[in-house]
């Protein structure tokens, strides 16, 4: 049989399942031999979306699955067996989440894991938390994608409507998934220049305003969406508390290293008074 790629047009019942009755999973587009099912497309599709969404985000999710599948045909069609031999990789891969998970596992059944006050005040001056940032910080949400990207009007229609992105902050990450770039935190303060190197422009001027700014730049081959949710020049009581939670989370892991660290020691001493580890 001939080797052939075939793309299939979505339906808008595809798109809206829920009202519509299937009898078989449909094949809704398909690479050589490698099919992409209904059923695939449907269970990545978050709930609330509209039509036009909904359209814009199967069209995107399959053509990332056909791509995906074109890249994975060459690789498979020009490595040889050598190179396409990751067994290796695959166990060490297995060996880290079994031991993560045994470590996650150990750390849950300990009570151990507690940080009083005065130890964080401690902790805190060590770090000298009390001088001001000589630094500008900001609350950003951006989105950078390529100028001709589909889901560019989708996008910005959510990000710069204050209602739609809180509430379908969820379905927004979802809809982006592996695009270039973006942030969708509120809660996190960032340095101001250190986002603007990132974003490639100067938005300086939008977020000293003190008002959520919406700002929407084309620069080469990319589309940027940001939106300046907060600024400030120096540091509040807000974040006083903000790195009090940090601290205390630095030291929560900074046990947990210690306490996981001293296991695998006492680990070791057993085995080699069992002759269970010969060196």
């Amino acid at each position: 049989m001939r080797n052939r790629v075939i793309i299939v047009a979505l339906s808008l019942c595809a798109l809206l399942a829920a009202s519509c009755h299937r009898h078989e999973d449909r094949v809704m587009a398909q690479v050589y031999y490698h099919k992409l099912y209904e059923s695939e497309i449907l269970q990545n599709m978050p709930t609330g979306l509209s039509p036009a969404d909904s359209i814009a985000m199967v069209n995107d999710f399959i053509d990332k699955w056909v791509k995906e599948q074109l890249i994975l045909h060459e690789a498979e069609k020009n490595l040889s067996p050598i190179e396409k031999n990751f067994d290796k990789q695959i166990d060490q891969y297995r060996n880290n989440l079994l031991v993560n998970a045994y470590f996650d596992k150990l750390v849950a059944q300990s009570d151990t894991f507690n940080v009083t006050d005065e130890e964080l005040e401690a902790f805190m001056k060590s770090f000298d938390k009390r001088y001001t940032i000589e630094k500008e910080i900001v609350k950003v949400n951006y989105v950078k994608l390529l100028k001709n990207s589909p889901l560019l009007e989708v996008v910005k229609g959510i990000l710069f409507d204050d209602a739609r992105r809180a509430e379908e902050k969820e379905s927004l990450a979802i809809l982006l998934g592996d695009s270039i770039e973006y942030l969708l935190d509120d809660d996190t303060w960032l340095y101001l220049d250190d986002i603007q190197n990132e974003v490639s422009f100067d938005f300086t001027q939008e977020a000293v305003s003190g008002k959520t700014k919406y700002v929407e730049k084309e620069i080469g081959d990319y589309h940027y969406l940001l939106v300046v949710l907060d600024y400030k020049n120096q540091r509040s009581v807000s974040e006083t508390n903000e790195e009090k939670a940090a601290a205390r989370m630095m030291l929560l892991n900074q046990k947990r290293q210690r306490y996981l660290k001293q296991h695998v020691d006492e680990l070791y001493q057993k085995a080699l008074k069992s002759g269970s580890v010969t060196q």
